[in-house]
C-alpha cells in the first residue's frame, strides 16, 4: 500500500526557495514520508501551467492525508505559499485506489 502528496507548482520567490527543504525536513521525518520527486518538469505531450514537481510517499493513502492535514504542514503552508504557487493533492497507490474511490473521497 502506499499513498502520495503531490505538489505541482511554480516559483514565485526564488530568493527564497532554499528555505523550504530545510523546513520540511522534520516534519516529513516525523511522517515517515520518502521524498521521491523534487525536480523540474518539462511537459512531453500537452501543456501544463506550473514548472516543478515534489511528490513524497507515504505508507498508505491515511498516512499521507494525516501528514498533509497536520498542523505542522498547516504552519508550513503559511512560508511555503509565500514562495511557491501551485496546488497540492493527496492520491492514493496503485492497490489501495479501488478502496478510495468506493469510499466516496474523490465525489465532490
Amino acid at each position: 500500500m502506499a499513498g502520495y502528496v503531490l505538489h505541482h507548482y511554480n516559483i514565485i520567490d526564488r530568493s527564497r526557495v532554499g528555505e523550504l527543504g530545510p523546513m520540511s525536513l522534520p516534519i516529513l521525518e516525523k511522517y515517515d514520508a520518502e521524498l521521491v520527486i523534487s525536480s523540474p518538469i518539462k511537459p512531453l505531450k500537452g501543456t501544463t501551467a506550473y514548472s516543478n514537481m515534489v511528490v513524497y510517499k507515504f505508507e498508505s493513502f491515511t498516512a499521507a492525508l494525516e501528514f498533509y492535514h497536520s498542523s505542522e504542514m498547516a504552519e508550513f503552508a503559511i512560508i511555503r505559499d509565500q514562495i511557491i504557487d501551485g496546488f497540492a493533492t493527496v492520491i492514493p497507490g496503485h492497490s489501495e485506489t479501488e478502496d478510495v474511490i468506493n469510499s466516496g473521497y474523490f465525489q465532490s
